[in-house]
């Protein structure tokens, strides 16, 4: 599929011929691919620290240049190099940045070996950005934060990038990673018990829900990376540094969220309504399914997708699942 603005015109387009086709009879929307909405809500929260500019140039630096991918081989002893970065698919990037963090220490003595005209220096913007990304004493915390946000999307990137009927389990699996975003920053007290229709109205641009910056949860790789700044001997690193890093982490946890909360697919009812047709939702809670599975055949009713007075088939059909 195409970028969300691709696809809503294409649902457009196809709306109107649907209708002249069927007696005004309208396609059912449930927003647009959840995978864009993910890649864009990372771009959203990173591209202020520029991280994309930065492994783009890394990888970009040693491409398709034997003499100096030589120079690197021999300055390091290493043959391991940085990856190609996309720019489309920014969760997919998780072995890009792990590359980064891998072959960190031989980029900067790659680069001080140019400095000191030991190698020839490349004049390239690639080389000038990674030059300058060197000069940031917080870049591993600031890629180890990127990490652990694009892991906890990447579950979610598995399991729905296929052709299975998924859409029943969608609601649900949307609400846990919103939720697990959420939890970093957000009081956990306004986050009990509320709906998906609720998290996704949720005003997360108000200070008083926030947790405290020492409290606001950046990711263990992050927090290793900062404790070890700290502890060593000479460093410029000091707790204002720090505290000014999380409020960074802070905001852009806000920038994820509220491109989640605006393209979500959860804000579309049938979305929500038709979690009644997860079996394990079907076991758990019949009852609420029935009263889902009533609001759901009524949305296709007015879609004109189905006829009327099949109501009574809907509850045969859970008490059959209940008793079966």
């Amino acid at each position: 599929m195409d970028g969300p603005n691709v696809n809503f015109k294409l649902l457009d387009l196809l709306q109107k011929e649907h209708a002249e086709l069927h007696g005004g009879a309208q396609v059912l929307m449930v927003g647009s691919c959840g995978l864009h909405t993910l890649h864009n809500a990372m771009k959203a929260g990173f591209t202020g620290w520029q991280i994309d500019k930065l492994l783009r140039a890394l990888h970009y630096l040693f491409h398709n240049v034997p003499a100096r991918r030589e120079d690197y081989t021999n300055i390091t002893g290493s043959s391991c190099f940085p990856l190609s970065f996309c720019g489309h698919r920014w969760v997919e990037n998780v072995p890009v940045a792990e590359r980064v963090l891998e072959v960190w220490t031989m980029i900067q003595k790659f680069v001080n070996a140019v400095e000191d005209k030991k190698v020839t220096k490349p004049n390239t913007a690639s080389y000038d950005a990674i030059l300058a990304a060197q000069g940031d004493p917080l870049l591993i915390p600031k890629l180890q934060f990127f990490l652990a946000i694009a892991r906890s999307f990447n579950p979610f990137l598995k399991k729905y990038q296929t052709d299975e009927p998924v859409l029943p389990f969608l609601a649900e699996d949307l609400t846990e990673l919103l939720l697990s975003l959420l939890r970093r920053f957000i009081k956990r007290e306004l986050l009990q018990d509320q709906t998906p229709l609720q998290l996704i109205k949720l005003d997360i641009s108000e200070e008083k829900n926030w947790v405290s910056l020492k409290r606001v949860d950046i990711g263990l790789g992050a927090e290793s990376a900062i404790k070890a700044l700290l502890g060593k001997p000479g460093s410029k690193i000091g707790e204002l540094s720090v505290l000014h890093l999380r409020k960074e982490c802070l905001q852009g946890l806000i920038k994820i969220v509220k491109k989640l909360q605006e393209k979500s697919p959860l804000k579309f009812p049938i979305v929500r309504q038709i979690t009644c047709l997860d079996p394990t939702r079907m076991a758990r809670d019949p009852e609420w399914c029935i009263l889902q599975m009533k609001s759901l055949v009524q949305a296709f009713i007015q879609g004109q997708q189905l006829a009327g007075g099949i109501a009574a088939g809907k509850n045969i059909f859970y008490r059959d699942s209940r008793s079966g």
